[in-house]
């Protein structure tokens, strides 16, 4: 993989879509349910689902996500939790096609960073750097919402971003947009990009957020999610939230033991 595609390829998707607001104000065995579709940024053709569930484990915002070729079949699946700090949560990403891992893991009261490329190889791990404590994966999302009023229109913020193949962190900008729409929805828009020299030639990540409910409504840019020739996917990820709905611990559960046998082609 090219190296700058395995930078920017930040995961940001990964539950971006519900965030620990949707459970406010409901009993602990709540569970909200989001659909995303991937469109393909050279086409437009759809090239996976993302389905999120957002539910309370033991007093911690916790997420699981299926990624899901056109036909519905699982091919990948993720798990986050949040253990006190939203914006660092650990997780694991498990793409059953290549045996591809990575994450974050709390071990001994310690961070512990980890990936492995494929099934045959062995997991690479590091002692995770936290102070100042990093973003990590969807944690973006806890971090954009808490710095909300701060990122004004011509503002930015610079954060520590982890990249779990480098098992390690790097230095990215967060700068607010110019707000424009999104399917008739009034929305703010921010860019996160590298906070270097080069960082102007490389891929950036946008995303769209209604600029009332603080909803994500789109994402474009590099997914986490790998492609048939080992590079992460550039997607177009869309939203809907009028389609977002409760669900039963039965149908979690479900999603947690689905067998992850797809075997689509993406792009």
């Amino acid at each position: 993989m090219k190296p700058h595609r395995r930078v920017c390829a930040l995961g940001l998707t990964l539950a971006l879509a519900a965030s620990a607001s949707a459970l406010a104000g409901t009993d602990a065995n709540a569970v909200h349910h989001v659909e995303g579709k991937a469109f393909a940024g050279a086409d437009d053709h759809l090239m996976y689902r993302e389905s999120h569930w957002l539910y309370d484990d033991g007093g911690n915002s916790s997420r699981l996500v299926l990624y899901r070729c056109p036909d519905g079949k699982p091919f990948a699946r993720k798990l986050m939790h949040d253990d006190g700090n939203a914006q660092a949560p650990d997780f694991v990403l498990d793409d059953a096609r290549t045996g591809y891992q990575e994450g974050v893991r709390s071990v001994g009261g310690k961070r512990v960073v980890f990936a492995r490329v494929d099934k045959g190889a062995q997991e690479r791990t590091a002692a995770l750097d936290t102070s100042p404590m990093p973003v990590i994966d969807a944690g973006f999302d806890a971090y954009i919402r808490n710095h909300w009023d701060k990122l004004g229109e011509d503002g930015s913020d610079k954060i520590p971003f982890l990249v779990p193949s480098r098992l390690g962190t790097l230095g990215f900008s967060v700068k607010r947009m110019a707000d424009a729409p999104v399917n008739g929805r009034d929305a703010r828009h921010y860019r996160l990009s590298l906070d270097n020299l080069i960082g102007f030639a490389l891929p950036h990540i946008d995303v769209a957020y209604d600029a009332k409910t603080r909803e994500l409504l789109s994402f474009n840019g590099l997914a986490n999610i790998q492609g048939s020739n080992g590079e992460n996917v550039k997607a177009r990820i869309v939203f809907d939230p009028a389609q977002d709905k409760d669900v039963s611990r039965a149908d979690l559960d479900a999603a947690a033991k689905a067998p992850l046998d797809g075997q689509c082609r993406i792009p």
